[in-house]
């Protein structure tokens, strides 16, 4: 059903929604679908054509992706074989296709660096392996609900410079030219140089697919339209002989029926495949996380990014048996599996079966394919990558998010992939940071003659006999203390000032909070005043009692909350007021009501 819950199965993860640069399709494609109540059979067969339409789909895909990694495009269909059958059977959120993605083709060529033949093919085996351990591990380890901490803007940076690689890495193949350079932006500088030595043959090729692969999704071989948008070329070259254009059996033998699972050979574990893998699995994750928790599933039940975690790390390891590029939860093959009408996770796993199918019928066909018409599809999926107007949102929301994402993007274009992806987790880690530290507000209660409480702006300084009803908002982790201890009222020149801190939203008392406590307390004890927290829940009672930082015997005093709304702020003023009378019979004039209010 549409309206499916969005919670999920770990509690600390229900509410973290995730958002990211191309989900916006995805979404629409869910909102405008209604999943009907089918019977047993009548549901399997339309999972069964599902199926074999997202099978037929992944097609030209797969095998660009394993152009794009740089091995036999044929381990790009072992991929969506393997990964989808066994991803589907374990992920929560049941229509998530697991199949290959640029983003992690193009990572994980990155990773393998300047590995060639079979040394690379063997190196890839083992990487994919070890991605699908790390997604196994994160997702036992319940880290899902850490990726709401992925900042957009480095995200958005970091797929943009993915995007623009991708087609930077596909010139060389649609142009028929083998660019000279040590990375993909000498490389097109070279080619630039060299234009007048391009196959215009193998360009032509490309702009005939790129103008197939955009045209036909919008007529009757829409399901149909990136197959035989390759298929085209792959004919003519076939038809005509061009035997100056490179075809896939010239990049490697296309084996014939379904491969055999073999072990890795454990000599190719080295520090850069391993580093390398965790990258991989970086970014298969972020991907997947956004796919997971846009698509909800048509029985209503609930679903865990977590366990989509443990889904991908399923699929790749078994990937990797089989030679496979790394997969994960793809946004359009997503969508395209909601569109094509797929009521279970029996839609998912029957693609890997049909893949398989195809891998096993028609492997000659595969072998002559046109490698310029997979680059072009590759460039397009580069070109349909790139959402303008989520850089401009990135770009207008101010200079920390131009930073992160203009550094990550950078990063993207011209460090390793392990690089980028730690400089988007540290930029992640930072920015979050920051903005927690700076989104630390606080106001005055003041009760009305009505009863009301009012919000009025926290002052600078204290008043003298007086009690001062403060409410914090934001975020109070080390960053938001020191900020917290910046706004507090100063209690310098007044006498016997008392201050309610009503600290309802504090879930954790770290060591820097209870210093800032501890020290405000101490400059309220100078002139005579007091502190009391009001709000506080058991734990961080117990905390503060723990930490023995605080006097909560004398002048700093702590109200529990309670099921009552406000009731351990009421209380902790009428006490503070009680204080004040004791203290100084004369303080305070009469009907103070309305000034330390209660709230």
């Amino acid at each position: 059903m549409a309206g499916a819950s969005v919670e999920t199965d770990d509690p600390p993860e229900q509410g973290a929604e995730v958002n990211q640069p191309g989900l916006g399709e995805l979404r629409d494609a869910v909102a405008n679908h209604r999943w009907p109540k089918l019977p047993g059979w009548a549901s399997l067969r339309r999972d069964g054509l599902a199926g074999l339409s997202s099978a037929i789909s992944n097609v030209p895909d797969g095998m660009a992706n394993g152009v794009l990694v740089g091995v036999n495009p044929i381990y790009g269909l072992y991929a969506t074989m393997a990964g989808a059958a066994a991803g589907g059977l374990f992920s929560s959120t049941q229509l998530m296709m697991i199949t290959t993605t640029a983003a992690a083709s193009l990572s994980a060529s990155e990773a393998l660096g300047g590995l060639e033949g079979e040394a690379r093919a063997a190196a890839l085996a083992v990487m994919v392996i070890l991605v699908g351990v790390f997604q196994i591990v994160f997702g036992l380890l319940k880290f899902g609900k850490l990726i709401r901490f992925v900042s957009y803007s480095v995200t958005m940076g970091f797929l943009s410079g993915v995007s623009v690689l991708l087609i930077l890495n596909q010139l060389p193949v649609v142009t028929g030219y083998e660019a000279a350079g040590s990375n993909r932006i000498t490389q097109t500088v070279n080619l630039l140089l060299h234009v007048a030595e391009i196959n215009l043959v193998s360009l032509a090729l490309a702009v005939l697919t790129l103008v197939l692969a955009v045209v036909l999704p919008r007529t009757p071989l829409s399901n149909l339209g990136r197959l035989v948008a390759i298929a085209v070329p792959s004919v003519i070259v076939a038809l005509f002989d061009l035997g100056d254009v490179e075809v896939v059996r010239d990049i490697g033998e296309i084996p014939s029926g379904i491969p055999m699972p073999v072990l890795p050979a454990l000599s190719s574990i080295t520090f850069d495949v391993t580093t390398g893998a965790l990258a991989v699995a970086v970014v298969i994750l972020v991907q997947g996380a956004g796919v997971s928790q846009s698509v909800p599933n048509p029985d209503g039940a609930r679903r865990s990014t977590s366990r989509d975690f443990v889904a991908q790390g399923v699929a790749n390891a078994a990937t990797g048996f089989f030679n496979g590029l790394p997969v994960g939860g793809s946004l359009s093959a997503t969508a395209l599996n909601v569109i094509y009408g797929a009521q279970s996770r029996w839609a998912v796993v029957l693609a890997g079966v049909c893949m398989a199918l195809i891998v096993m019928l028609v492997p000659g066909l595969v072998s002559a394919i046109a490698m310029p018409a997979l680059g072009a599809l590759l460039v397009l999926a580069g070109t349909s990558s790139l959402k303008p107007s989520e850089i401009r949102a990135v770009w207008s929301a101010g200079w920390p998010s131009r930073l992160a994402g203009g550094a990550t993007f950078l990063a993207a274009l011209f460090l390793s992939v392990q690089a980028a992806v730690g400089i988007g987790v540290l930029l992640s880690a930072l920015l979050y940071v920051s903005r927690s530290s700076t989104d630390v507000s606080l106001v005055r209660l003041v009760k009305r003659s009505d009863g009301e409480i009012e919000e009025h702006d926290a002052p600078t300084r204290l008043p003298s006999h007086e009690v001062t009803v403060i409410d914090v908002y934001g975020h109070l982790f080390y960053a938001g203390a020191r900020t917290l201890e910046r706004l507090l009222p100063r209690p310098q020149d007044a006498q016997s000032p008392v201050v309610v801190l009503r600290l309802r939203s504090l879930s954790t008392a770290g060591a820097t909070l209870m210093e800032v406590l501890a020290n405000y307390a101490d400059k309220l004890m100078e002139v005579n005043g007091r502190l009391y927290l009001s709000g506080i829940n058991e734990d961080v009672h117990d905390q503060l009692v723990r930490a023995g930082k605080l006097h909560l015997s004398g002048p700093v005093q702590v109200y529990e909350a309670t099921s009552v709304r406000l009731e351990a702020t009421r209380k902790a003023v009428a006490d503070a007021r009680a204080w004040l009378v004791d203290r100084d019979p004369g303080a305070g004039p009469d009907g103070d009501d309305d000034q330390g209010a209660q709230g």
